[in-house]
């Protein structure tokens, strides 16, 4: 196998992506609590919905806390389960969960099955609140910041996010962004015009003051008062756990995109600190989608069956870490990253057609690493990618692909990745295969240059 190396010239240095993930040690986060599904009802293999035994486990917890055992086995769901609460553990044993219907047939028709909710639903209560406003500008990579305080102080070890908005009219965030090497054309007329936040992050406080706030990680982004940067207190689930478990759905026929009716396996929206581990989804329509989530891991997920839409979905998800997973199944988008998600890594993945999804709406700083792309007789491009055209370019700035290898299935031209005009500030290194690969230049005045792979090293843990 001849291997050509490629890279763009690195303008500035790449970003730190070594917190991105749960802890290690998270398992022991969880209490001593166990309760099994069987005890409630649920009986594997007789092909009869044990969906409201499930959650009547889980409830059990709910205040607590604690392990939800499934035995081996099928179990039906014929309704969603969901988690609610914080430090609750779904453990499976070779465990399938088959879905026969959708949600759009249990539930109603919904467009949003398309890209939301599923069989599984892990979300906390609650409404955010302000808690304050920086009142001081401060440099991208802070830690310690100048607050004016408006409602009650968060405490040393709470999570809290910071809120960015763009500055509508000036689109100085939307710059900072992008880069100057976009034109304001190219911003995205949503994106210019949305009120909403345009970043949110996840930050874990260190201490607080009378008018002063140490935080962990560092800032993504830089802060300007033009860009109301404000202090949330939202509602979180944290120290959650799903693992060793199959989402089995009918084998349909796929209706097409935007119109998927819910064959969905997991959705989890504003955890923290959580692990999904040993997941497989067959015939799904989407697999894993998460949203608003933070220092949260996905591994060893498996995605099999017909064509789906979202395998593995991060939208507004800051710190996440997806490693050694493998997507099978052809798909429109595979890991997308959409609605400025950043600081989050794709680490040892497979697929085959893998669609690395960047899925406009300013993702920004996002890792994917050692990657293996297994093309078929014709090749589709690996940044082939979706979302509303208003939402602006794919990309935001600094998002790093580091270590793809392209497998074809056999000898053929040179095979030329395109769309990296929609990359501002990308780094693509270590792009390789059994075929000679060319990256077309992006930006006026960028070139691309061939390095040893000597030279490769992983990104991922970097220092």
């Amino acid at each position: 196998m001849s291997f050509l190396f490629i890279t763009c010239i690195l303008l500035m240095p790449i970003p730190d992506f070594s917190r991105a993930g749960c802890s290690l040690d998270i398992a022991s986060k969880i209490p001593m609590n166990q309760v099994d599904i069987a005890d409630f009802g649920a009986m594997p293999n007789d092909e009869l919905d044990d969906s409201k035994a499930i959650n009547a486990a889980i409830e059990s917890l709910s205040k607590t806390g604690g392990t939800v055992v499934f035995p081996r086995g099928t179990f039906v769901l014929k309704e969603r389960i969901a988690v609610h609460t914080s430090n609750v553990r779904l453990l499976g044993n070779e465990t399938a969960l088959y879905c026969p219907k959708p949600l759009a047939d249990i539930y109603g028709e919904n467009k949003k099955w398309s890209w939301s909710s599923g069989f599984l639903v892990l979300n906390p209560r609650g409404k955010a609140a302000k808690l304050g406003e920086v009142d001081q500008p401060v440099k991208d990579g802070a830690t310690e910041l100048h607050i004016h305080w408006k409602g009650e102080r968060p405490v040393p070890g709470e999570w809290i996010q910071i809120w960015w908005y763009n500055d509508t009219g000036k689109d100085t965030l939307l710059k900072w962004l992008y880069g100057d090497e976009v034109p304001l054309s190219k911003y995205g007329i949503e994106m210019q015009e949305s009120t909403a936040p345009r970043i949110r992050s996840w930050f874990k406080i260190v201490d607080v003051g009378e008018n002063t706030l140490s935080i962990e990680p560092p800032l993504p982004a830089p802060i300007e008062l033009d860009w109301n940067p404000t202090i949330m207190k939202v509602p979180f689930l944290q120290h959650c756990i799903v693992e060793n478990m199959t989402f089995e759905f009918v084998e349909s026929i796929y209706p097409g995109h935007l119109k998927e009716r819910g064959h969905n396996a997991i959705a989890g929206s504003a955890l923290v600190e959580c692990l999904f581990k040993n997941i497989t989804t067959k015939h799904a329509d989407s697999g894993v989608l998460l949203g608003n989530c933070g220092f949260t891991t996905l591994r060893n997920i498996l995605i099999k069956g017909r064509y789906m839409h979202h395998p593995i979905s991060l939208s507004w998800c800051s710190h996440c870490l997806v490693k050694d997973f493998e997507i099978y199944a052809p798909h429109r988008h595979g890991t997308t990253i959409s609605w400025s998600s950043h600081y989050n890594v794709f680490h040892s993945g497979r697929g085959n057609e893998l669609a690395m999804d960047s899925h406009r709406a300013c993702s920004f700083r996002n890792l994917h690493e050692d990657m293996v792309i297994v093309h078929g007789d014709t090749p589709l491009q690996p940044l082939r990618s979706g979302g509303s055209k208003p939402r602006g370019l794919h990309a935001a700035r600094e998002n790093v692909y580091w270590n793809i290898e392209h497998v074809f299935p056999s000898e053929g031209p040179i095979f030329t990745i395109n769309y990296l005009s929609d990359w501002p500030l990308g780094t693509f290194v270590g792009w390789h295969g059994n075929r000679k690969i060319n990256i077309k230049p992006y930006w006026d005045g960028q070139t691309v240059q061939s390095v040893d792979s000597k030279q490769q090293t992983s990104l991922f843990g970097l220092e």
